[in-house]
């Protein structure tokens, strides 16, 4: 463990404080994360433009929204990427990415990271639901474990008993809801790299403590190695983000309300 972290905290909503232990090296970042209720979030990749060519907020190119108005407090994934560029998400589905590469002024993008979840917590003592995007369950790695099946039988099933804080209405619209036994995973991904919704619930009656769910992630490979290579003057000077660029390619469905710096602040950044 290299930090612990206090985080992502909706002042409004007190189940939403996050203790996360993290180990991060430039692949791969490796989380525990304590919460009585996960905020509904999903990682986006993000497109950096030319300001000369797309100057952000309302300007920017068709199907994408500014990042910088989707994400509070914004930040590139380290000192090497400059502040004044435009980032852009994707907002509609009938935007690829492979057309974003084509843009004039485009520069780069940032991938966002797919996550595989692993309930670390006895069931007899914490009850979590996890809820997460339909479509993730299409992804190869979902599909090879067989113990899913049940895993969402049983999230229908008890999916009335936890509770969703007040002022969190909303949140799981539309997401399955899944309930793991201790050492089952989830993969949180799609197979066409479009945002991947999930948020959790630990807020039930019989619970005696918080439970604790491991979290794996990484930049998908493939999305990276498909990439167009970065223009020829900006190559030399940008340092890749290392591990995942939390504070740029998370997008809160609560963005704008949600309080990202940690009242307990660790030494990575990015």
């Amino acid at each position: 463990m290299e930090v612990l972290e206090l985080a992502h905290l909706l002042p409004q909503v007190p189940e939403t404080v996050l203790a996360i232990y993290i180990g991060i090296n430039d692949a791969v970042c490796n989380k525990g994360l304590v919460t009585p209720f996960l905020p509904r979030h999903s990682h986006n990749n993000v497109f950096v433009f030319d300001p000369q060519v797309y100057s952000g907020s309302k300007d920017v190119p068709s199907g994408t929204i500014d990042a910088k108005q989707v994400v509070n407090g914004f930040a590139p994934p380290n000192h090497s990427w400059n502040t004044e560029w435009t980032y852009v998400m994707i907002c509609d589905e009938g935007r690829s990415y492979e057309s974003l590469w084509k843009e004039k002024g485009y520069i780069e993008m940032i991938p966002a990271k797919f996550e595989d979840f692993t309930m670390l917590s006895d069931t007899s003592e914490s009850k979590l639901c996890i809820f997460i995007d339909p479509e993730a369950f299409n992804h190869p790695v979902n599909k090879s474990r067989e113990y899913l099946k049940k895993a969402k039988q049983k999230g229908e099933k008890y999916v009335s008993e936890f509770r969703i804080p007040n002022d969190l209405s909303g949140e799981t619209e539309g997401l399955t809801p899944v309930f793991l036994e201790k050492g089952e995973k989830l993969f949180v991904a799609r197979t066409d790299f479009q945002p991947c919704d999930h948020c959790w619930s630990n807020l039930h009656a019989d619970n005696k403590q918080w439970a604790v769910v491991n979290e794996n992630s990484a930049v998908p490979l493939n999305l990276v190695v498909a990439k167009p290579p970065v223009p020829e003057q900006y190559r030399g000077q940008l340092i890749p983000p290392a591990g995942s660029a939390d504070s740029t390619t998370d997008w809160f469905l609560r963005g704008k309300s949600l309080l990202r710096t940690p009242i307990k602040q660790g030494h990575i950044n990015g």
